[in-house]
Formats: structure tokens, sequence, C-alpha cells
């Protein structure tokens, strides 16, 4: 007997774990359980609410684990928003990803005093989970549907021998959850939701108030888009930046202003060098000028006047303003540091090739032209990543500045070299001569080097970005999934090195500065100063004559001892007149009597002879 009976708990035993092996897991009985309804979601964010079985009215839920549950399915609906072009039905991805996460609960009693309510899970079932990774196997990743315990063929077992339970040894089987019915009943009133991890935004690309030309730059295949300003760098590196555009701006602005009233209006005798310092300064003082609007708007309320959209002219006016006096000002910089090359070139040749008012009118209206072009085509934004607003369309940028700039550095290439062929050949024939020419042409020469290699690393350096462009857009790729998966980690999107793109814009709005400290402290200009109104007036009211002033009371008595200082002067004057008259006659008297003595003693003489 005893025999028979352990034959038949052998066979009870491998009745069970025959189960497991058909398509059966065990599960863990968690005492806290219970069933309740979904808490619903939140405000801000759909994820479940039309998705889950019986209306969502009997979840598992342990301690918080419903709102866990909403913070995993968020994070899954992040990924699979970025799969929608290597994935076909996800939206019953969804719905499975809702039931894993919100599983229904069945519930069932002790056998034991006190009784109570034990909740257990039904687990998504493995045909559910085998649709989800073949539709899309991407997803394969981060499900396992071999995995018993999670995805049951058929259900799940649970040990309730501690609660009372006799029946197969206390196992409990409950069945697995397949939500296809319902998700064929509902499907048609439901839609794929798509989430975007932040900081990026999720906006309606099919909405005409969202499209990509209005300011937004999308993340295809999903509707989500790039904040702005676009996270190249860390918070403290873009403060940085935007410190240092505020102080070298505002300097250079007044210093700019500064050199365009010493040598343009207050000079007298204003030369070929002096127009073209002029022209220069004011060319900066505009570029500037564009920096001062923008930072006293404020740099994020200017660049990014709605979130995730950067500024565009048709939308922004005041963007297009800025990006118009920025392109004149840089393009005319560019054309007048040319001009500066070809007039020092002239004046070490002393020999005067070309008319300056031809400069004049060349300059202004290739300047004009480019301008109107840009602005009547709607090219002006502020773009990715950058703190002013210009011509971001790459063949536009490049046919009305950097083709034009690249010539200006050529020409002023030339003229650097021609100027310093002519010294070494004066320094040939004659020491002093070298001497001479430098000393007169040093600062020139110093002043053209320095612009032009300025505009030539921002030459460089442009076309290296336009060269590496491609790798920055692939590289977006990187900066989502470090989004999704990287955890407390900080992300940023991929893009030129902080230092070279911060001294690129040091570069631009240094020329203000530098020109001051060439030309604004020179001897040339400070004797503009000291000759000029403005400097007599401040000096003589620094140090005013000491002339007593009279009292209104002896102010009768100052006037008639005037008048007869004034009488005594005029018969002073009188008395003069005739000294000087009479001292006038007996000049001629004695001119007289020497002239007769002189011919008596001749006649004296000639008597003599004739004796």
């Amino acid at each position: 007997m005893k025999i028979l009976i352990l034959i038949f708990i052998f066979f009870i035993i491998k009745y069970i774990n025959g189960f497991e092996i058909k398509g059966f897991g065990f599960g863990i009985v968690i005492p806290d359980a219970e069933c309740s309804s979904y808490i619903g979601d939140s405000v801000n964010q759909t994820l479940c609410n039309n998705k889950l079985q019986n209306n969502g009215d009997r979840i598992y839920t342990t301690t918080n684990s419903q709102i866990d549950s909403q913070a995993n399915i968020k994070k899954s609906f992040e990924a699979i928003t970025f799969l929608q072009d290597q994935c076909k039905d996800l939206l019953f991805a969804q719905f499975g990803i809702c039931d894993i996460y919100l599983a229904p609960c069945i519930e069932t009693t002790t056998a034991i005093t006190p009784l109570k309510s034990i909740s257990l899970p039904k687990r998504i079932c493995k045909s559910v989970c085998e649709r989800m990774v073949s539709n899309c196997p991407r997803l394969q990743e981060q499900m396992d549907c071999t995995d018993s315990l999670l995805f049951p063929e058929y259900g799940t077992i649970y040990n309730l021998t501690a609660y009372g339970y006799t029946i197969d040894n206390g196992s409990f089987a409950v069945p697995c959850s397949d939500p296809t019915n319902f998700y064929n009943k509902v499907s048609s009133n439901s839609s794929f939701i798509e989430i975007c991890p932040s900081p990026l935004l999720l906006r309606n690309s099919s909405d005409p108030k969202y499209e990509a030309n209005k300011g937004y730059t999308y993340l295809p295949p999903s509707n989500c888009v790039l904040p702005c300003p676009v996270p190249n760098y860390s918070s403290q590196k873009w403060d940085q930046l935007l410190t240092m555009s505020k102080i070298l701006s505002t300097i250079s602005f007044i210093l700019s202003l500064y050199n365009v009233l010493t040598f343009g209006i207050m000079n007298k005798k204003v030369s070929d060098p002096h127009k073209c310092t002029c022209f220069f300064s004011g060319s900066i003082a505009l570029v500037n000028l564009c920096d001062i609007i923008t930072y006293s708007i404020g740099y994020e309320e200017f660049l990014c006047p709605e979130p995730g959209r950067s500024a565009k002219q048709q939308l922004d006016p005041v963007c297009g303003l800025t990006g118009a006096l920025f392109h004149l000002g840089i393009t005319y910089t560019v054309l007048w540091s040319m001009t500066m090359g070809l007039v020092l070139y002239c004046s070490v040749k002393r020999q005067k090739w070309f008319n300056f008012y031809h400069f004049l009118i060349g300059n202004t209206t290739f300047t004009i032209i480019s301008v109107i072009i840009a602005a009547a085509t709607s090219k002006f934004e502020a773009g990715l990543g950058s703190i002013e607003c210009w011509i971001r369309d790459r063949w536009y940028s490049i046919c009305l500045f950097w083709i034009p700039c690249g010539i200006a550095l050529l020409i002023g290439s030339f003229c650097i070299i021609a100027v310093i062929h002519e010294i070494y050949k004066t320094s040939k024939s004659s020491i002093s001569n070298r001497n001479d020419l430098l000393q007169r042409e040093l600062k020139p020469l110093l002043i053209v080097i320095f612009i032009s290699g300025s505009f030539l690393y921002l030459f460089i350096f442009f076309f290296d970005i336009e060269r590496k462009f491609g790798g920055y857009r692939s590289a977006v790729e990187d900066y989502v999934l470090c989004l999704l998966y990287g955890g407390e980690e900080e992300c940023f999107t991929t893009g030129p090195s902080y230092v070279a793109y911060f001294l690129f814009y040091l570069v631009i709005r240094w020329f203000g500065i530098m020109f001051f400290v060439f030309y604004g402290t020179s001897n040339i200009a400070r004797k503009i100063w000291f000759q000029s109104k403005i400097w007599k007036s401040i000096s003589s009211s620094i140090s005013p004559k000491s002339t007593p002033k009279s009292s209104p009371k002896n102010s009768d008595s100052q006037r008639n001892s005037d008048s007869k200082n004034n009488n005594y002067n005029s018969y002073n004057n009188n008395n003069n007149n005739k000294n000087n008259n009479n001292n006038n006659s007996n000049m001629i008297l004695n001119q007289n009597d020497d002239k007769y003595t002189n011919e008596k003693k001749a006649v004296e003489l000639e008597s003599i002879k004739i004796n």
C-alpha cells in the first residue's frame, strides 16, 4: 500500500512538472498584494487608460506598484516611439506593454482562518510576446519570450500550501492573459501614443503650426523635436559663451564708435587709410549692435521664442532685422579688410592705382544686394546652436558670404605678400629706407595680417563644420539612446569642439577692441583729440581764467574808471603818434643833413685832385 502511495505521489509530481514543461511557469505569492482599480493616467500624459481589459477594474497591485509601472510604461513607449520605421503593429505592442506592467488580477480565499483574500497576477501569454517581437525585432532586446515566469504559454502555478490549500499539493494555476480579442474590438478607436524623452518635445509635424520650416528640428521617424537651444554643451559652458559675448560685444561696440568719431568726424584731414578705419569700425559696430539687441531681449527668449522652436525671419521680425544688420556688418567688414590691404600696398608703392570712392560704391553695392537677396528669400534664422540670427541655408551662406570672404582673403593675402616683398626690396637698397618704411607701414601691415588671419580661421571653421555635418546628424541617434537608457547620465548632442566654437564667436567680437588698440591709442588719435573743439572746451572748463568778477555795487565806478582809462589811453596814443611824427621828421632832416655833408666832402676831394 505504501508503495502504491509513493507511486501516486511520483506521478502527481511528474504531472505538475509536466505543466511547467508544457507551458506553465511558477509564480511567487506576495502576501500584501491586492486587486485594485487602475489609478488612471496623469493629466499631462496618456498611457493605458483605454488599453486595459475590463476597463482596468482589477489590476494586480503592490505598494506603489502602479506608479512604478507607469514610469516603466512611459520609458517603453519612449523607446518604441523611435522604432516606427523599423516595426509594424506598434499599437498592439502598446496594448501588450500595458498588460505586462498592469497585469489583470484574480483573487482566491485562503482555506485557513482567519479568512483572507490572496491576489495573484495573470501574466501575459507567450503567444502575445512572440507576436510583439515578430512585429518588432528590436523589442527582443528587452523581452525574452522564453522566460516562463514572465511569459507562460498557458498560465502560472502558485504554491498556496501555506494558505491551507491541499489540492494538487497546494498548487494553484492562474491562466495567462491574452489581450488580443480586446485589442481587436477597440483598436479602431485607439491611436499610437508617441512619447519623447526629456528634454525632447512632442509636436505634430502634420499640423501647419508646427511645420519644420517654422523653426522645428524633428527627429525622424518620430514627431519629437530637439530642444532650443540644442544641447551641444553643458549649461555652464553655454553661460560662459553668452557672458563672453555680452562683455566683448559691448566693449567692442563702444570702442568702434570711438574710432569712427575720432578718424571720421573729428579728423580734419581724413586720408584713405583713415576712411578704411572708419568704415571697418562702423561695420564692426553693426555686428556688435546685433548682440546688444539680442541680450537686451534675452538670448533664450530671442533665439527660442517658443519651446523647441528657433527664431525664423518670417515669424520673428526682430530676428530678420538683426540678421540683416549682422550680414550687413560682417560682409562690410570682410570687404573693407580687403580694401585696407589694397590701400596699404598702394601706400608702400607710393602710387594711387585706385580711387577710394570706387571701393565705397562697390563694397556698399555688393553688401546691400546680398542683404536684399537673403531677406527676400527669408533666409535669416537662429538655427541650431548659434547665438545670433544669420543665413543658415548652406548654399545661400556660401554664395552670399563665404565665397566673397574667400576672394577677399585671397586678395588680402596677395597684398600682404606684395608688401613684404616691397619691404625686402627696399631693405636691399638702403637700411635707412627700410627702417623708414617699416616705421610708417608696420602697424597697417600687422592689422591687415591680423584681420586676414582671423577671417581665415572663420573660413576654415565653417567648412570644417560643413564637412562633418553629416556625422553630427547621424550622431543624434546616440543622443536619443543616451536619453532612453543613460539613466542619470547627462546627455549632449555631438557638435564642434567647444574651444573651437568659443574661439569662432570670440574672433568676430574682438575686432573693435583690436582696432582701438592699434589705432585708437595712436599718436594720430591723440593729436586729433587735442586739436578738437571738444578737448579745448574740456580744457577751458577744467582750468578757467583767474580774472576776479566785479560786484554789482562797484559796476558804475568800474564803468567810470574804464572810461577814464580809455580816455587816458587815447590821450597817450595821440601823444605817441605826435612823437612818432616828430621822430619821423627828425629822421628825414638828419638824412638830408647827412646828404649835404657827404656832397660837401665830395666837392672838397674833387678840388684837391685838380690842384
